[in-house]
């Protein structure tokens, strides 16, 4: 009696028990491995539509390797783009001079129908450059951003961010020149020269600075903009990177040195008497 009491208690207790192992068997299959219980709390707040009034919280993502790894992804997508933009326009470029070259233009009877032509040339080249180079800066410009987004140190330490950043830098300093945009480009140059050391020991970025401080100050001058002290300040940025260019390239004992030196002497010296 007692044996058929203790199966019978065994039976109707499997009828709930079975049920309750089953749903938790289920959810286990369901819920994803690693995902832990705060997780499955978070995703019952999900929201589309939250905009955060303070947002300290949630930039902490822009701190994830994979953030930084995906920034790095789409900052490498868009420079690429850019470069192949200029690459296309140059190829494009060099085949209409080619077939401006061929061609035999037996209906020009006059010297001033030949200028005519090759002026129209020119126009369309410089066309063809302009509309391209504005493209890729636009490309180069989002790469700088998508850069900018990266608050990883350990990927900003690392060769590979700051080649890339040293490589999207360059190019976009480049194609502004090229623009006219030339004081746009010296936030971006300073910035260059402070990737790494080695990118301060190149000539170049120092030589684009010199030229970008002198074009803000002699429209400065030329409009009487800005006080004296702007003035100032722009006529020695451009001194020192136009000594820093000579020294790099020539070496602080050559002439070339001593002349640009003599000059920026002058130079500093006049501004001083000026005032």
């Amino acid at each position: 009696m007692k044996a058929y009491k203790y199966l019978h208690f065994l039976a109707v207790t499997s009828l709930f028990v079975t049920p309750i192992l089953a749903q938790q068997q289920q959810q286990n299959q369901q819920q994803p491995e690693g995902k832990s219980i705060a997780d499955e709390a978070e995703a019952k707040w999900h929201n589309p539509d939250y905009r955060p009034y303070l947002k300290s919280f949630d930039d902490l993502i822009r701190l994830s390797d994979a953030y930084a790894e995906n920034k790095l992804r789409l900052a490498l997508s868009n420079y690429q783009t850019g470069r192949s933009i200029i690459q296309k326009m140059r190829e494009d470029v060099q085949r209409f001079k080619d077939e401006a070259a061929e061609a035999k233009n037996l209906n020009e009877k006059w010297y001033w129908q030949t200028l005519d032509r090759k002026a129209r040339e020119e126009r369309i080249i410089q066309m063809k450059k302009q509309e391209a180079k504005l493209k890729a800066v636009t490309y180069f410009t989002r790469a700088i951003n998508h850069l900018d987004d990266i608050n990883n140190k350990k990927v900003r330490e690392s060769e590979k961010f700051k080649e890339l950043q040293a490589d999207v830098y360059r190019d976009w300093v480049i194609q502004q020149t090229d623009l006219g945009n030339i004081p746009q480009t010296i936030d971006i140059l300073e910035r260059y020269l402070k990737i790494d050391p080695k990118y301060e020991q190149e000539v170049s970025p120092h030589r684009y600075l010199a030229s970008a401080y002198a074009f803000k100050e002699a429209v400065m001058t030329k409009y009487n903009a800005g006080t004296e002290q702007e003035r100032l300040f722009y006529k020695k940025k451009k001194n020192e990177h136009l000594l820093r260019a000579t020294e790099l390239k020539y070496r602080k004992d050559s002439p070339e040195y001593e002349q640009i030196l003599d000059q920026v002497n002058r130079d500093e010296i006049i501004a001083i008497s000026n005032n």
